[in-house]
């Protein structure tokens, strides 16, 4: 047995055992698999067409109601923004136990008029991430998850499932009527808005610290 001791925490590990395991299919070939960043924004060039078919708002732009001055979307199939970037450090060294020393990092600006801003960068470490820049005025966080997973189905089988395809029903965003009393258990999922409950906006970026 050994044992050492992690850089940076006074942590002792004993190693019991350490052994090589290796797949139950001893038909397994030596083989390399191809790929790297240049194949990875090949997908993306590729893929995204056939997943902006299915999603035409997002190839479109925002603009304002010359009327209301209110937001709206412009299906123009004007088209959604794909930047290729380089960055020239690590993802090792970023911070990934802070969401502002390295995810946040990550992601560049886009135009507020572009609904959906797909950003690929590869790392000097021979690693890439893929941002997805997506406006609120096209959905939450959870339609944004069905657009990703879109874009992977494409990239896989060719075509999305019938279940998967994005459903463009006006119909659905109708308000609903609001009730005239909440019950109990609704209002104690609230919490009251008051003096001692509110964070000082001055000082949250000094006291906050946002971890994945």
């Amino acid at each position: 047995m050994a044992s050492f001791v992690n850089k940076g925490n006074d942590l002792n590990v004993r190693v019991m055992s350490r052994r090589l395991v290796s797949a139950s299919d001893s038909s397994i070939k030596e083989h390399v698999l191809a790929g790297g960043f240049h194949a990875v924004v090949a997908a993306f060039e590729s893929g995204l067409p056939s997943l902006l078919h299915h999603y035409v708002a997002h190839a479109g732009r925002i603009v304002a109601n010359p009327s209301t001055v209110l937001p709206e979307i412009l299906c123009n199939n004007q088209g959604a923004e794909l930047i290729i970037g380089v960055a020239d450090v690590a993802l090792a060294d970023l911070d990934f136990g802070s969401m502002d020393l390295s995810v946040s990092k990550i992601p560049l600006p886009y135009g507020s008029d572009i609904p959906l801003s797909v950003q690929v960068v590869s790392f000097a470490c021979g690693g890439f991430s893929v941002a997805w820049g997506h406006n609120h005025l096209l959905g939450d966080g959870h339609a944004l998850l069905g657009l990703v997973g879109g874009f992977s189905e494409l990239a896989r089988t060719g075509k999305l499932a019938p279940g998967a395809r994005p459903v463009h029903d006006h119909s659905l965003f109708r308000p609903s009527s609001t009730p005239s009393r909440c019950r109990s258990s609704s209002l104690a999922a609230f919490m009251p808005l008051t003096s001692d409950r509110m964070v000082n906006v001055l000082t949250s970026e000094a006291s906050c610290v946002q971890r994945l």
